[in-house]
């Protein structure tokens, strides 16, 4: 996978879904390169609490090895989160700060077999009443870019 140059994510890229209150989407709102990236979807605050995720399925032929990717997080605990799953067991998560450097480059080594790679951005995850002030330049956000598979 070379990343979303295609501007179709998700109907033509097979490897990716995406579910929850509202999809992922493809942007060009913040790229690491090229034109196009996704990012988590603006839940309403009328939700209070939400969920979206978007998952890249790896090829059972591929064999072991590690996914690549870019990933710009713009979110800040208690008022929205980001978890990395494979397989549904936790691998990572945040930063859960405001990101002003921009794009991270990250890497998650994965064993032999389809594997399910989940990126998980939730929305006052905490079900709080009322929420802090948020730190200046929050913007509700997590975008990817740049996501490819590297076999070992």
């Amino acid at each position: 996978y070379d990343g979303f140059e295609q501007g179709t994510f998700p109907e033509s890229d097979d490897e990716w879904s995406t579910k929850g209150d509202l999809p992922w989407e493809l942007t060009t709102q913040e790229v690491n390169s090229g034109v196009f990236s996704i990012r988590s979807p603006q839940l309403p605050r009328a939700l209070r609490t939400g969920e979206s995720n978007v998952t890249f399925s790896t090829n059972p032929a591929w064999g072991k090895g590690s996914i690549h990717y870019s990933v710009y997080s713009a979110v800040q605990v208690p008022h929205d989160d980001f978890r990395i799953f494979v397989d549904d067991i936790l691998r990572g998560q945040g930063p859960n700060t405001v990101n002003t450097t921009g794009f991270e480059e990250q890497e998650l080594q994965l064993p032999p077999g389809t594997k399910e790679v989940t990126f998980a951005y939730r929305l006052n995850p905490f079900d709080l009443d009322s929420l802090p002030p948020a730190q200046p330049g929050r913007i509700d956000a997590v975008f990817l870019d740049d996501v490819y598979f590297v076999p070992s």
